[in-house]
């Protein structure tokens, strides 16, 4: 069974975007981990592999081309299109020193606050536009099911109906 173990992308929801994240409720990170952790158990217990999506995703990366057109992949689907935005997102994805810690980040959602330098495509959008992140977090990314599932020895990737999904299906 494919599964995401809730992470820092739940200490990115905030009360004021929970609509535009799809959730109605700011589920308490270490509870979650423990419900998580207690369910993946029931499996393990019955014989069943419990696969982490981020490991997946860390595994399918196994050189820098790979790893550079992942990178080109998910700041598209992000949304940023101008050309120093972008400059600005994929060197700061390639600085990580891990391939995990990097997948993971990307699933967490990046703050404005977190990258020296940045302003968005131009100073008045920045100065205008107090939402706080660059690229929201993926709190969704637990449903694993919703975005892909596998069907034999083959794998089916499902457009998500709403923008804060679509990014997931490149997990998959």
């Amino acid at each position: 069974v494919l599964l995401h173990r809730p992470g820092k992308e739940l200490e990115n929801l905030m009360p004021e975007y929970l609509d535009r994240l799809l959730f109605d409720d700011i589920p308490y990170l270490e509870i979650a981990q423990q419900e998580h952790d207690a369910f993946a158990n029931i499996f393990n217990e019955n014989g069943v592999e419990v696969v982490y999506l981020e490991n997946l995703v860390v595994e399918s990366l196994i050189n820098n081309e790979i790893k550079s057109k992942f990178i080109d992949e998910y700041i598209e689907e992000a949304g940023i299109k101008e050309n120093r935005e972008t400059g600005i997102l994929k060197e700061y994805f390639m600085s990580f020193s891990s391939d995990w810690e990097m997948v993971c980040k990307m699933m967490e959602g990046i703050r404005k606050t977190e990258i020296k330098g940045y302003r968005g495509p131009g100073l008045a959008d920045f100065l205008s536009n107090q939402y706080p992140f660059i690229i929201d977090p993926m709190p969704n990314l637990y449903f694993t099911r919703d975005p892909f599932a596998t069907i034999g020895n083959g794998v089916s990737i499902h457009r998500m109906l709403t923008t804060t999904r679509n990014r997931e299906t490149l997990f998959g």
